[in-house]
């Protein structure tokens, strides 16, 4: 006849099992677990990434338009400025940064009444659709 399990009995199999460890599967498991929760944050954070560097760039670039646009009211004579000369003549504080979130120079151009400012985005190619554009140029897909 079999007896009920003491209070000991269970201890001792709890240790026998605690002692044990972690089997290869399981550890394989945890980690396989840990991998894909990683992928899964990391694909976040590059989209944060790219939604805040766009974000970044196109506050630049209005920045560097109201700079001009004040420069131009000075100097109305003059051609348009560049941003290495609104920095230098300290219209654009001395912090600022001349390039955008991908490394390429911002570009100012002054076509008659418009001022506007270019990045060539994340692609880093001039001429494509992710430029950003200050003021925003309306293309056929945004109408």
């Amino acid at each position: 006849m079999r007896t009920a399990p003491t209070a000991t009995g269970g201890r001792r199999a709890f240790r026998r099992a605690a002692s044990r460890g972690l089997t290869l599967v399981e550890l394989v498991i945890v980690i396989t677990i840990i991998g894909v929760l990683t992928a899964a944050i990391s694909i976040g954070v590059l989209k944060a990434q790219k939604s805040a560097n766009v974000g970044s760039a196109k506050t630049a670039c209005s920045t560097i338009r109201q700079a001009t646009m004040q420069w131009k009211a000075v100097n109305p004579s003059s051609d348009c400025a560049t941003v290495d000369q609104l920095k230098a003549e300290k219209d654009l504080d001395t912090g600022f940064s001349l390039k955008d979130p991908w490394g390429n120079l911002y570009k100012v151009s002054c076509d008659q009444d418009e001022i506007s400012c270019t990045s060539a985005g994340p692609d880093r190619k001039e001429g494509t659709e992710d430029d950003i554009h200050v003021p925003q140029i309306d293309t056929p897909e945004g109408k």
